[in-house]
């Protein structure tokens, strides 16, 4: 098939557009969530403030950090593909699934953070948002070579993807060993991702007039 038949197929525009819509709503949520009593300002206690919206403020933190880090790198992965799909779309509507628990986690984590079977269930969580974000790659990553294979670049960034998926299940069981270690996790391996891998347009979309400049890769 040549290049011209591929780049009259439909574009990924709609499948990033209807990611983007369904992680504001998501967000929306979880701000909705961050709910303090009335009595807790009468008391004009400041450490009383701190001690009940303190944790649920920082467990909101992360999971913002967490959602706006996967919509960056999902925009950035979309490269790759010349092309929708239905592999691609329901990969992406697989990755939204997970993604819509994260505000129901983050109220477990934010109401009982030393409780380690809620640390738990928000590694479990993540978990499966990670797993379903590396085997989306994987998806956008083929349809990018005509032969439908991996090259080395995402063969070495998949690694990464699963290595941090399995610290993600590693804090699971981790959390009835010490929710320390478990929230450990969840730091790091945001912080990974926080500056995304730099992905290559795909070679057929490379001609003397559409030309894309390397740049850094940040990690």
């Amino acid at each position: 098939m040549t290049s011209q038949a591929i780049e009259k197929r439909p574009g990924t525009g709609r499948i990033e557009t209807f990611f983007d819509g369904v992680v504001a709503i998501l967000i929306t949520i979880m701000v909705l969530e961050l709910k303090l009593p009335a009595e807790v300002f009468s008391q004009g206690r400041v450490d009383a403030v701190v001690a009940e919206f303190g944790p649920k403020l920082a467990v909101y933190a992360l999971s913002f950090v967490v959602i706006a880090i996967m919509l960056l790198n999902h925009h950035m992965l979309m490269r790759p593909a010349t092309h929708q799909t239905n592999a691609l779309y329901w990969w992406t509507a697989n990755l939204l699934f997970w993604m819509s628990l994260i505000p129901l986690s983050t109220a477990a984590l934010g109401d009982a953070p030393r409780e380690p079977l809620a640390v738990a269930f928000y590694g479990a969580v993540l978990t499966a948002n990670s797993v379903s974000f590396t085997l989306l790659h994987r998806c956008a990553a083929c349809l990018g070579d005509a032969e439908g294979r991996l090259d080395e670049f995402h063969r070495l960034t998949l690694k990464k993807d699963w290595f941090f998926t399995s610290l993600y299940a590693a804090s699971i069981p981790l959390a009835f060993v010490s929710v320390y270690l478990s929230m450990a996790i969840f730091l790091v391996n945001p912080a990974a991702y926080f500056f995304p891998e730099f992905v290559p347009w795909p070679r057929s979309w490379r001609g003397p007039q559409r030309h894309m400049p390397e740049l850094r890769r940040k990690g």
